[in-house]
């Protein structure tokens, strides 16, 4: 059916009703329809009803109120500043009043005042003017003398409109998506809710503060540490030179720890949720290489400091198993959730950890490790891919406001080094994006072909900080308890060490 503008400024088909509810029930029925009518060809025949449904509907919009705020910024230039943050020429539903906001932005661009004479001019010579019918409609957007103190309720009706417009025509595609694609439901599903989300970032006010508008509000974060007067800031670790060097983990930090194979890397970030769930911070961790159960073992040999060997066989001493099945108590009580899918992309954790947000706060995220998770998108090959992934979880941490530490290899030029060389920041597998995207990067160091006689070389072990965006580099010396597969703090004469409380 053909679609007109009615004089109500809303953008209607004939006896569409123009209503968003109306859109929104009827966007309900395409799948009862293709079901119930096409047993055969059904994909087709819901692509050919759900778009005769959006057709016939109108869509939301308010064309009094954008040619109002047109006219508004054509008397007062300074106005279009104010709102221009907040749209963009898409936002407005008639195409001529598209094109003539268009225009408005090209001349801010140049520099050039907006008044008649410019925008009229503009538009003639990309021969554009008839299209929007003539200089005589450029002419009556001022003639209605709009209420200039009105612009910024103008703009935000416009906004309104053009996020439920977008809502309805991204909905619109998902259904197609769904009845059409060949791609796995859980790909479609991580798509869609980036798709949606997209929309809702459109909401998001501009990040650009002046300094005398960030004052008030470092001055009272800087009170409340100077009240807390600690010196952990962060996300603590508990181990006593880590959180010296780096104030524990900070918020929207990401963070690689990256080890050879068999030092400890999974350990050691067990160990940072534990000690972290411990003080009342909720952590998630992705265990993309091992089942849930295995962590799970884990934090119990480190809580009981039972023989992890015991523990997974089950051989545990019967004078000790009182004590596990405590410890197993106590463990189910922490705020640690485990998630064992393998292959996640960086949209399928953000999904995940949104959906957990709205039951529980989010405090830390644990990813183990990197190389095992996948992309959507193709690449030329692992390094941009790597370096796709880098980004995202970069962008993750940023988002989430919670540090994402992600365990990552080291490539094979670490070993051809030595057993006792040092990792190198050049040593990160797989892409040099992850040196550049981290905030913060550690390497886990220990002698892990030491003599069987020598427990204290197998002992030993460092925590190098290589990269730190906004605090020291340094190393970190810490023990390896081999019986529990843990890390500790060293205590002088005593290879024994012990993890963190």
């Amino acid at each position: 059916r053909a679609r007109n503008f009615s004089p109500s400024g809303r953008l209607s088909g004939h006896g569409g009703g123009g209503s968003v509810q109306g859109c929104s029930a009827l966007l309900r029925l395409p799948g009862r329809l293709a079901l119930a009518q096409e047993p055969a060809g059904r994909e087709s025949g819901a692509h050919t009803r759900i778009e005769e449904i959006l057709s016939q509907q109108s869509l939301p919009a308010n064309l009094e109120a954008e040619k109002a705020l047109l006219g508004a910024i054509l008397m007062n230039n300074d106005l279009f500043e104010e709102v221009h943050e907040e749209l963009s020429a898409s936002d407005f539903a008639f195409p001529p009043h598209r094109r003539i906001y268009g225009s408005f932005v090209d001349l801010r661009e140049q520099n050039q005042p907006l008044d008649l004479v410019t925008v009229t001019e503009w538009l003639h010579r990309r021969g554009e003017l008839e299209a929007v019918g003539g200089a005589e409609f450029v002419a009556e957007l001022v003639s209605g003398i709009p209420k200039l103190t009105s612009a910024l309720s103008y703009a935000k009706i416009l906004k309104d409109r053009s996020l439920l417009r977008q809502l309805i025509q991204r909905s619109s595609k998902i259904i197609m998506e769904a009845y059409s694609s060949s791609d796995e439901p859980q790909n479609i599903l991580a798509q869609a809710e980036q798709s949606i989300l997209e929309v809702g970032d459109q909401t998001l006010r501009s990040t650009l503060r002046s300094m005398k508008e960030l004052n008030p509000i470092a001055a009272e974060i800087l009170e409340k540490l100077m009240q807390r007067g600690e010196h952990v800031t962060g996300v603590p670790t508990n181990f006593r030179n880590l959180d010296a060097l780096t104030s524990g983990l900070q918020s929207s930090d990401f963070i690689i720890l990256a080890a050879r194979p068999s030092v400890g890397k999974t350990a050691f970030a067990l160990q940072l949720a534990l000690s972290a769930a411990k003080q009342g911070r909720s952590v998630a961790v992705f265990s993309l290489e091992m089942s849930a159960e295995q962590p799970f073992f884990r934090l119990l040999s480190m809580e009981s400091r039972v023989d992890l060997q015991q523990i997974r066989t089950g051989r545990i001493p019967r004078p000790r198993r009182a004590d596990v099945v405590m410890k197993m108590d106590s463990l189910a009580t922490l705020p640690i959730f485990i998630d064992d899918s393998p292959l996640l992309t960086s949209l399928d954790i953000a999904a995940k950890l949104r959906r957990l947000k709205t039951k529980s706060p989010l405090d830390l995220v644990i990813i183990d490790y990197l190389q095992l998770m996948r992309t959507v998108g193709r690449f030329e090959n692992r390094n941009q891919e790597v370096a796709s992934i880098s980004r995202n979880l970069k962008a993750l941490a940023k988002d989430m406001r919670v540090p994402v530490v992600a365990l990552s290899q080291l490539s094979r030029a670490s070993e051809k080094r030595g057993e006792g060389k040092e990792p190198l920041l050049s040593d990160l597998r797989d892409s040099g994006s992850l040196e550049q995207d981290a905030d913060l990067v550690l390497f886990l160091h220990r002698n892990t072909i030491a003599r069987e006689g020598d427990p204290e070389a197998r002992a030993r072990a460092k925590l190098i900080i290589a990269k730190q965006r906004n605090g020291p580099t340094g190393i970190v010396d810490l023990t390896f308890l081999e019986h529990i597969a843990g890390f500790g703090d060293p205590y002088p004469g005593n290879a024994e060490g012990e993890p963190p409380p």
